[in-house]
């Protein structure tokens, strides 16, 4: 639907240092550019590497590190050249209610580079859109909806790799159906997020009993590869081992790429979970000590929680036993999922 505003908006939106958070928000400015043409963008970011898989030679004028004074003084320069061409400011955050991110931008509106602070929920924001939707890519399309009264087509709704053109997916017909494990996350070093060596062993080899149609491809590229490779290996007889393949990841074009061969992935909840449903792919999510707005949502995702956790979790509490941990999820309770989903004709054979 074309857009009905009286205004030309500039969107400054704040990012931290995933590639998760690239894939979400990479995404959200391809589809404002789409719905807005005469619209601007930008990203504020912490030092994030992935930013050079963004696919257009625009690069320098939508990517900011607020690390860099280098590039702080290019973003100063960038945003007056908006405002001298009547552009309307508005500032944005990815995570909703960041005081970091709202005390960045105050700095900004004391400069007069700024018009509008808009949040989901900080009372003192200049705007407040309650938020709406339950991923977090559905809330921002949501927020500037509401914000700009227009509405966004539902294909919109759906997540795409803004990623660089070069990327090319080698599709591999298996015999066996291919299952991807991902056991780690951007912040393993906190046991919270953590979900033991020994328990996805056990799961790993209840479903190769349960199910000798499926073959596993341990994939990704965090430090610990090489660790729960061997672990694998030493626990496990031939017969287990030969029905396993160990995919270590040299690039994030190699990440996508083997998460597009699988059928199904089951991981923690970090950047593999974005790019499974950007790809379509049947997920089986352990869920920690994250937010729920970080984990997509259908028919074809499932999501194990700590169902011992006595308060909804939130990242921010990753040592309070009060909350969720990753560690807590008990291998069952992921086996019980995975069987269901399959028995229910769900899996994509």
């Amino acid at each position: 639907m074309k857009p009905s505003i009286k205004i030309t908006p500039l969107f400054l939106y704040t990012m931290t240092s995933g590639l998760g958070d690239f894939i979400v928000m990479g995404d959200l400015i391809t589809k404002i550019k789409k719905n807005f043409p005469d619209a601007g963008s930008i990203i504020i970011h912490k030092s994030n590497p992935h930013i050079h898989l963004w696919p257009d030679a625009d690069i320098k004028k939508i990517f900011f590190s607020i690390f860099s004074f280098k590039e702080l003084c290019c973003l100063v320069r960038t945003i007056r050249g908006y405002k001298k061409n009547n552009y309307t400011i508005f500032c944005l955050q990815m995570a909703p209610g960041s005081i970091q991110g709202f005390l960045f931008y105050s700095f900004l509106k004391k400069m007069n580079l700024a018009d509008y602070i808009v949040d989901f929920n900080i009372i003192n924001a200049d705007i407040i859109t309650p938020p709406k939707g339950d991923y977090i890519l559905d809330l921002h399309l949501n927020q500037l909806a509401e914000l700009l009264k227009i509405e966004f087509p539902t294909d919109d709704y759906q997540l795409e790799l803004p990623v660089s053109r070069s990327v090319r997916v080698h599709k591999v017909l298996n015999k066996k159906r291919l299952i991807g494990l991902h056991p780690w996350s951007r912040r393993g070093h906190i046991k919270s997020f953590i979900w033991p060596f020994a328990k996805w062993l056990v799961l790993a080899r209840n479903l190769l009993s349960e199910h000798p149609d499926i073959k596993f491809v341990v994939f990704g590229k965090d430090k610990g590869f090489n660790k729960f490779k061997d672990y694998i290996i030493k626990h496990c007889n031939r017969t287990v081992t030969d029905r396993f393949c160990f995919s270590y990841s040299n690039s994030v074009h190699e990440l996508i790429n083997t998460i597009d061969r699988c059928d199904t992935i089951i991981t923690v909840n970090t950047a593999v979970v974005h790019i499974g449903y950007a790809l379509r792919k049947e997920m089986f999510i352990l869920n920690g000590p994250s937010l729920d707005l970080w984990v997509p949502k259908n028919d074809n995702i499932y999501v194990i929680r700590d169902n011992q956790a006595l308060f909804q979790t939130s990242d921010k509490w990753e040592k309070d036993e009060c909350f969720a941990s990753l560690d807590r999820i008990k291998t069952d309770n992921v086996l019980s999922a995975i069987n269901m989903a399959w028995v229910n004709h769900r899996s994509p054979h």
